[in-house]
């Protein structure tokens, strides 16, 4: 058998197979962030995320900073999924000798403004020589017990939502990869999908706010696409999650580019990866109050479906119809690189 053949989350269930019970786990393998009780007040949520060069990034399409800042990000917003604050960010780089000193410090100066714009810190890391680029980055926050959010706490009768709107970040991949490497950087129209793409912003403020509200069940967060997403929070939640398309919220110049490369961007908005919104379980009749927070008002609320009994994800149209999508989202071993 090859990994190919299991996948990556398959593979990730082998490995939760292999570890032991450890009473300082409270939650372990199989969410956004492990949670450890470590005998202080909070809980310490801990991730890690890894990219590397011509799997997950192409450095004629972005700066060696541009890299840093999306490869914290990812550890972030998983932080952000959990309810968690960041505290502390560790970074280990490998890097090609031939590389200039100047963009390796821009890399990983990357890093440490991501890390600052949630008041955490790029406290340390490793150096490595390497073939390829790969930025490894590993998060920690804290998040009191009880109020963490967790992909298991999903119930029927829940409604789902996402913060913010979607589409962006697939939109910039077809969008380079059909036009070239300065395809966003001219077109001031297209200003808001490279910004989507290359800057990307943790949802922290807004999972932190919603984690203390207590009006939501379930939380992930849009790395690996919607339809994908929301399969994670079914499995682990024992629920089925119905996706209403239409009702999606849609990043601003995504249609734009869809008409002009003469494609239908409805893939983008259910499989597309790295949006890095929040995919919310919450509380019937409580979508008005999440919305009204500070903190997700700034960046929208929109109830897109529910939560039923049974298994399984689907996305279905105005109709009510199931839509059959071409893939369901990122997996490492049978995916191609998507940038």
């Amino acid at each position: 058998m090859r990994l190919r053949d299991v996948g990556e989350f398959g593979f990730i269930d082998r490995i939760a197979a292999m570890v032991g019970e450890d009473s300082r786990v409270v939650l372990g393998i199989g969410d956004d962030a492990a949670l450890l009780d470590l005998g202080g007040p909070e809980l310490v949520a801990v991730t890690t995320d890894a990219m590397l060069e011509h799997q997950h990034f192409d450095l004629t399409w972005l700066e060696p900073g541009e890299v840093g800042w999306r490869a914290a990000s990812g550890a972030l917003s998983d932080l952000a999924a959990m309810g968690a604050t960041p505290v502390s960010v560790f970074c280990t780089v490998g890097l090609p000798p031939f590389w200039l000193v100047e963009a390796a410090e821009a890399l990983l100066r990357g890093v440490a403004e991501a890390a600052r714009a949630v008041d955490a810190t790029l406290t340390g890391g490793d150096v490595i020589a390497a073939e390829n680029a790969l930025v490894d980055i590993m998060a920690l926050g804290l998040v009191p017990d009880g109020q963490q959010l967790t992909r298991g706490g999903a119930r029927p009768g829940n409604l789902l939502a996402v913060t913010g709107s979607l589409g962006a970040p697939a939109a910039a991949v077809q969008a380079l990869s059909e036009w070239g490497h300065d395809a966003l950087d001219h077109d001031p129209r297209r200003a808001p999908i490279r910004a989507r793409f290359a800057h990307p912003e943790p949802r922290v403020a807004a999972g932190r706010a919603i984690a203390l509200s207590g009006l939501a069940t379930a939380a992930i967060d849009i790395s690996d696409g919607i339809i994908q997403d929301a399969g994670h929070i079914a499995e682990r939640s024992g629920v089925r999650c119905i996706i209403e398309a239409p009702r999606i919220p849609v990043a601003e110049g995504v249609r734009a580019i869809a008409e002009e490369l003469g494609t239908d961007p409805l893939p983008w908005i259910l499989a597309g990866g790295e949006e890095f919104e929040l995919l919310l379980a919450i509380e019937p009749n409580s979508a008005e109050a999440l919305a009204s927070l500070e903190e997700v008002a700034a960046i929208g609320l929109t109830v897109i479906g529910r939560v039923e009994a049974g298994e399984g994800v689907v996305a279905v149209d105005d109709s009510g119809q199931v839509i059959d999508l071409p893939t369901g989202g990122w997996d490492h071993f049978w995916r191609h690189p998507r940038s």
